[in-house]
C-alpha cells in the first residue's frame, strides 16, 4: 500500500492580494511534480489515480477566461477513468471539487468560499476538515496559510499509510522563493515544509547581502528573479 496513489491536499485563492495557491501531501515520493497547478487565474490539483492533463488543462482554461468548475466538468467528462480520480480548484469566480466513486480509502473533498480541500486513502473525514479550518483561521500569507493547513490535517490523521512528500506553489503578484516548495522524500515531508518555508522566506535578504559584499554597484533588476511555473 506505501506506493498506492493517494493524498490530501488544499486549493485557495486569496481575493485580497489575488494569489493562488495549492498544497499538497501523500504517501508516495514527490507528489509536488504531478498534483499541484496554480496560475494567475486558477489553482487546481489532482490526485488519487492521478492525470496531469487534468491540472494542467484547468488551468489552462481558466487562463483562457472559462470558470474553474466549467473546465473541470468538461475534462472528466471526457476522461473515460475519471471514477478513479479525485480533482478540485479555484478559480476568480467558481469552485469545484469532484471525488470519484472508485477513489480508495475513505475519500471525499469539501468546496468552500474560496477554497477546495480532497483527499483520499485517509484515516476519516475529520482530515479535510481539520485542512480547511486551519486554513481559513491561519494568519499571514498564502504561502503560511498553506502550511498550517497541512499540518492540521496531519495532526487529524493524514494519510492512512503516512506521508512521504509535501509541496505548496503560489501565484501571487509578486513572486517569492517561497511559493514553490518541495519536499520530494521524508519522513515527516510537512515538519520539514515548514523548515523549508523559514529557509526561503530568509534567501532573499541573504542573496542581497551577499552580492552587496560581491559588487560595489549592479543593476537591481539581476535579483529579480521570479519563479517557475
Amino acid at each position: 500500500m506505501r506506493h498506492t496513489p493517494g493524498t490530501f491536499s488544499i486549493a485557495a485563492r486569496d481575493p485580497e492580494t489575488n494569489a493562488f495557491g495549492a498544497a499538497v501531501t501523500t504517501g508516495t515520493v514527490a507528489v509536488g511534480a504531478t498534483c499541484p497547478y496554480v496560475s494567475a487565474n486558477g489553482a487546481a490539483v489532482t490526485q488519487a489515480f492521478t492525470k496531469t492533463e487534468h491540472g494542467r488543462n484547468a488551468i489552462e482554461r481558466a487562463d483562457d477566461g472559462e470558470r474553474i468548475d466549467d473546465a473541470c466538468e468538461a475534462l472528466l467528462a471526457a476522461d473515460e477513468h475519471a471514477a478513479f480520480r479525485q480533482v478540485h480548484g479555484v478559480g476568480s469566480d467558481s469552485e469545484f471539487g469532484f471525488t470519484g466513486e472508485r477513489c480508495s480509502g475513505w475519500a471525499g473533498h469539501r468546496v468552500g468560499k474560496h477554497q477546495t480541500v480532497a483527499g483520499n486513502l485517509l484515516t476519516g473525514p475529520g482530515v479535510v476538515e481539520a485542512v480547511e479550518e486551519a486554513y481559513l483561521d491561519a494568519d499571514g500569507d498564502m504561502a503560511e496559510s498553506l502550511v498550517s493547513a497541512l499540518e492540521a490535517g496531519v495532526a487529524a490523521g493524514g494519510d492512512d499509510r503516512g506521508e512521504m512528500s509535501a509541496a505548496i506553489l503560489v501565484h501571487a503578484p509578486e513572486p517569492e522563493f517561497y511559493h514553490n516548495l518541495r519536499v520530494d522524500l521524508s519522513e515527516t515531508p510537512v515538519a520539514d515544509l515548514r523548515a523549508l518555508l523559514g529557509e526561503a522566506r530568509e534567501a532573499k535578504a541573504r542573496i542581497r547581502a551577499e552580492t552587496d559584499e560581491l559588487f560595489e554597484d549592479y543593476p537591481p533588476e539581476l535579483l529579480e528573479f521570479g519563479i517557475k511555473y
